[in-house]
């Protein structure tokens, strides 16, 4: 009996992705890196890498090049997203270097806890200018190039949006301006044809959200085992498994859905 060999399945999934270019903005670590590797695995064509860790950058961009097995071409910008040139860079390097642009996944984001009575205001400017005014602003310069790819976007929000959660406040408010952007221009560029979707990511252990806050490692290994055990599923979920909603949204196994919200929380939204 004959066993298939890896190559064999490379190239059973590869045409999901055949030809096309994808931009994953914060992809240095976490659900942005686990992003990136995906579209390598699912076939694409060129992988342009984005975030602040030079270091980290280059460990994501060596899993990408092995996921993909040889057959996709990996870019990276380093830079912070909220810096006007590094935007234009990240947009006019993909479009110089492969020429076109057909998914942009923005999920660069900051996570800062927001007690309401006592936040300086500067919190809300710092998040705010982060997941939302950077991430319009790329979004503006990517959506020539997506328009004539008929290409789509992939937001990555979070539970956050969708639940009221004390200390966070204005990160909750900053990820609803997100969802309801999306939904705005989903159905400004439907006519253009390209898609707009959102996924809401709830506790993913993997990410190294709650240590940039200045949380210990097991401090927050303790909060994603408590937040996943009260979930429906019993469980928090796994970068693979927020990484398969994104892809999954990107492809055109979902070219007639735009303008949505999936949560991929195990649940915890119901609750």
């Amino acid at each position: 009996m004959l066993v298939p060999s890896a190559n064999f399945y490379f190239h059973s999934v590869a045409k999901m992705f055949k030809s096309k270019v994808v931009i994953v903005t914060g992809s240095s670590t976490g659900i942005g890196a686990g992003t990136a590797v995906r579209f390598a695995k699912d076939g694409a064509a060129a992988v342009v890498l984005h975030g602040r860790q030079e270091a980290a950058l280059k460990s994501t961009k060596e899993q990408v090049e092995k996921a993909g097995q040889g057959h996709v071409k990996v870019h990276i910008v380093v830079g912070d997203i909220t810096d006007g040139k590094v935007r234009e860079k990240l947009i006019n390097e993909t479009v110089e270097k492969f020429g076109q642009l057909d998914i942009l996944v923005n999920n660069a984001g900051i996570s800062i806890p927001t007690p309401v009575c006592d936040t300086s205001i500067d919190v809300f400017d710092k998040i705010f200018d982060v997941n939302i005014r950077s991430l319009i602003q790329l979004t503006q310069l990517a959506i020539p190039h997506l328009v004539k790819t008929k290409g789509n976007i992939v937001n990555i929000s979070s539970v956050a949006a969708l639940k009221a959660m004390p200390m966070f406040t204005f990160y909750c408010m900053s990820k609803i301006a997100l969802d309801h952007f999306s939904r705005c221009l989903a159905v400004e560029l439907g006519p253009k044809g390209v898609r707009v979707n959102v996924v809401n990511p709830g506790a993913i252990p993997e990410t190294e959200i709650g240590t940039r806050q200045g949380a210990s490692v097991d401090q927050v290994k303790d909060y994603m085992e408590k937040a996943g055990a009260a979930y429906p599923l019993r469980r928090p979920g796994t970068i693979e498994e927020v990484a398969d909603m994104i892809t999954y949204l990107a492809s055109d196994k979902a070219k007639f859905v735009t303008g949505v919200n999936i949560a991929v929380d195990g649940g915890s939204t119901l609750q």
